[in-house]
Parts: C-alpha cells; sequence; structure tokens
C-alpha cells in the first residue's frame, strides 16, 4: 500500500471518528439538556410536593381539631344523657312515691268518712231517740 493510500485511508478513518466524535457530542449535549429538563422538572415537582404537604399538614390540623370538637360534643352529650337519666329515675321514684301517699291518704279519707259517717248515724239516733223521750 502506497503511503498516499495509506494517508487517504487514515483521512477517511479520522473523517470517521470525526463523524462519530460530533455524534457522540450531540448525543452529550442533547443528553444534558434533557438532564438539565429533569433536574428543572424534579425542582418544580418537589414544589409541588412541598406545597402539597403543607396544605395536607394544614388539612390534618382542621381534622384533628374536628375530631377533638367532635369527642368533646360527644362526652358532652353523654354526660347530659346521663345526669337526664338519673333525674328521669329520681323523677319516677318521686312520682311513685307520691302515687302511694295519694293511695295511703285515699284510704285514710274512706276510713275517716266511713267513721263520720257511722258516728253521724249514731247522732241521728240519739236524737230521734231524745226527740222521742221528749215528746212523750
Amino acid at each position: 500500500m502506497t503511503t498516499e493510500q495509506r494517508l487517504d485511508r487514515v483521512e477517511s478513518e479520522f473523517a470517521t471518528i470525526r463523524q462519530l466524535l460530533t455524534s457522540a457530542a450531540t448525543y452529550a449535549e442533547s443528553a444534558n439538556r434533557r438532564i438539565d429538563d429533569l433536574g428543572a422538572k424534579q425542582d418544580r415537582t418537589q414544589t409541588q410536593l412541598d406545597q402539597l404537604g403543607v396544605k395536607v399538614d394544614q388539612l390534618s390540623n382542621r381534622v384533628d381539631e374536628f375530631v377533638f370538637h367532635t369527642q368533646r360534643l360527644f362526652n358532652k352529650a353523654g354526660s347530659e344523657t346521663e345526669e337526664t337519666k338519673a333525674r328521669t329515675e329520681r323523677l319516677e321514684a318521686l312520682m311513685l312515691k307520691l302515687d302511694r301517699n295519694y293511695e295511703e291518704q285515699k284510704s285514710q279519707f274512706q276510713e275517716f268518712q266511713r267513721s263520720t259517717n257511722a258516728a253521724l248515724e249514731r247522732i241521728d239516733r240519739v236524737l230521734d231517740y231524745l226527740l222521742r223521750q221528749s215528746g212523750s
């Protein structure tokens, strides 16, 4: 092979290497741009995630506050229910006592009425007897 052929071959190989290097450089630049784009997108995503985290924390705090107030209201309602039950039981006991007292007083009144009526009948008979005695 002659020197000129060798030079042509070397130049051809250099041209091929130059094309490969140019292609590799273009690919690297493209990859770098994509990496930069991905980095920017990742930064935006991280910012959005941070903002979402803040909103989730706020929502979580509000839910916790809601649960706290709801539990407090349920506890208060439970206490009021227990108090109402106790009052109702006392009222029922009072009503039973009053009912027993009424029945007892009613019985005593009926006994008083019978004894009074019996006494009045005796007085009537005594008066009738006296009237008959004084008339004769």
